[in-house]
């Protein structure tokens, strides 16, 4: 039960039993009762007037005893409260129900939901869901002492925010999966839980699945991260693979993604890099030990890409992909999220339709590729229970505080590297009238401007399309002349709409070592 200090509750055994006797371990933030040679209500059933929550096992009675002798050790249990059951919701409360017996075995303790708020009154319930769990207040949950882990998946800003800064006050550990959240007030977050002794943990934020915020936060605690190449929006990758494999228009593969429920109605989060942003931000601050924002990410999203680019750099031995880009060198910290050509031979080609992938390159461990699927109630919901899992092995041993947070003392600032002056080779497309000249006029200003040409194709007017077509693959050069260069081919009358800049990027950070 929750004491005078507002501490944590204790971590109760199965209800239905009366103890005769109990004996303690002081921690920081539980206590964990042994409860033994309990007898149990007639029947094996909950003691009258025992407050009600749902048993996720899905068993009546008395549950979760292992038998010694004459004597009998009781469950030890840990009460959490969902904050919302959309999609993701729904699907972590299905794992803990169909895996409860799988998550005692080896935390050696019962996880049990005891609240879901639900925010939207009338709407339809799962029929596997218990209607007594569900609650319009998060006062009653906040009430309740035997609630030690509270899992915001309501996404959104307002009113997740307050409820997880009154959920951390209140000295409960929380779970979010809420990026937008994250990266707009995580350091207020963070701090509060660092302040207050409580962990905060995350890793559905970024790519479902896939545990790369474990990964960055503990596998590779002892090593020094140089690059991230990621792609970490599965809305955009299945519409460039669509476009790719069925040559198929931006619109019409949007279409489709919407229909097959990998697109919202309003996509524009996605397809203009801002989802890849905002996971590029807690990436990059987890591996880089340093701040960064969403206004600290150069973003382009996907838009105005056609099936013809895709089909000439397919053709130079390239792929595109929308790609979250986050590297280290001795000027700063290079943070950005563009569409790219990668070379077919890198192990991010492959990842197609709606999967995630992250290509890391460190110090000691090389090359490391993590990849899945990076979205959908399942894959997100096992991330959030991982999560839930970890908070719960440190109740059990007393601890928190164990992983680093996203705040001061532990991030620190670095200077950031401009887009401009990114280094490498560009594709650019140039739609212009189909007369003499033009070619010369479009090689003058890229040479003036210290831009060199390593191939360039042409293609004449057609009936279906009155302007002709220049591309140019260069040598590496800088971001900015190339800049320059395009703002004044842009200029000429003969260009007859915006030039597309495609970036080339054929380092070791998109190949594997040795690739």
């Amino acid at each position: 039960m929750r004491g005078p200090g507002g501490g944590l509750p204790e971590l109760r055994p199965g209800r239905g039993a009366q103890p005769r006797g109990c004996g303690h371990h002081a921690r920081q933030h539980a206590h964990l009762c042994r409860r033994r040679g309990a007898g149990s209500h007639p029947g094996g059933g909950r003691a009258p007037g025992s407050a009600h929550s749902a048993d996720v096992a899905g068993t009546a009675g008395v549950r979760g005893e292992a038998r010694t002798g004459r004597k009998e050790e009781r469950m030890k249990e840990i009460g959490i409260a969902l904050l919302g059951l959309g999609n993701v919701g729904l699907g972590t409360y299905r794992i803990l129900a169909d895996h409860a017996r799988d998550i005692e075995r080896r935390l050696g303790a019962r996880v049990r939901v005891r609240h879901i708020l639900g925010r939207e009154r009338g709407r339809a319930r799962p029929d596997d869901v218990p209607a007594e769990l569900f609650t319009h207040s998060i006062e009653a949950i906040l009430a309740d002492p035997e609630v030690a882990v509270v899992v915001e998946l309501m996404g959104g800003l307002t009113p997740a925010r307050e409820y997880l800064e009154r959920s951390i006050a209140s000295g409960r550990h929380v779970v979010t999966a809420n990026k937008a959240l994250l990266t707009t007030h995580g350091e207020a977050l963070f701090s509060q839980a660092l302040a207050r002794g409580v962990d905060l943990h995350f890793e559905a934020a970024v790519c479902g699945g896939i545990p790369i915020i474990r990964t960055l936060r503990e596998a590779l605690a002892a090593d020094r991260v140089s690059s991230i190449h990621g792609i970490v929006n599965g809305t955009t990758n299945f519409i460039l693979s669509a476009m790719a494999d069925e040559r198929a228009t931006y619109a019409d593969a949007l279409a489709q993604a919407q229909k097959l429920g990998y697109a919202e109605a309003d996509p524009t989060l996605d397809v203009s890099g801002m989802d890849a942003a905002q996971k590029l931000c807690l990436l990059a601050s987890l591996a880089f030990a340093t701040r960064v924002s969403p206004q600290d990410v150069h973003v382009e999203g996907i838009t105005s890409l056609l099936p013809l680019d895709i089909r000439l750099g397919s053709e130079a031995g390239y792929v595109l992909k929308l790609l979250a880009i986050a590297q280290r060198s001795s000027e700063g910290l290079d943070v950005r999220v563009h569409p790219a050509f990668i070379p077919s031979a890198s192990p991010l080609a492959d990842v197609r339709g709606a999967f995630n992938a992250v290509l890391l390159q460190s110090a000691a461990l090389g090359a490391s590729l993590f990849s899945g699927l990076g979205a959908g109630s399942l894959p997100t919901g096992s991330a959030v229970v991982a999560d839930i899992i970890d908070i719960c092995r440190n109740l059990l041993a007393g601890v928190s505080g164990r992983l680093p947070m996203l705040c001061p003392p532990y991030l620190q600032e670095a200077p950031r590297v401009p887009a401009v002056q990114r280094r490498g080779p560009f594709y650019l497309r140039f739609s212009v009238s189909d007369e003499p000249g033009v070619l010369g006029s479009i090689a003058t200003v890229l040479g003036e401007r210290g831009v060199s040409l390593a191939s360039v194709l042409q293609r004449p007017a057609r009936p279906e399309d009155p302007h002709a077509t220049i591309v140019v693959f260069t040598h590496t050069t800088r971001e900015q002349d190339v800049q320059a260069a395009v703002q004044w081919i842009d200029a000429l009358k003969s260009t007859r709409a915006p030039t597309q800049v495609i970036r080339i990027e054929e380092g070791p950070g998109v190949l594997r070592a040795g690739g």
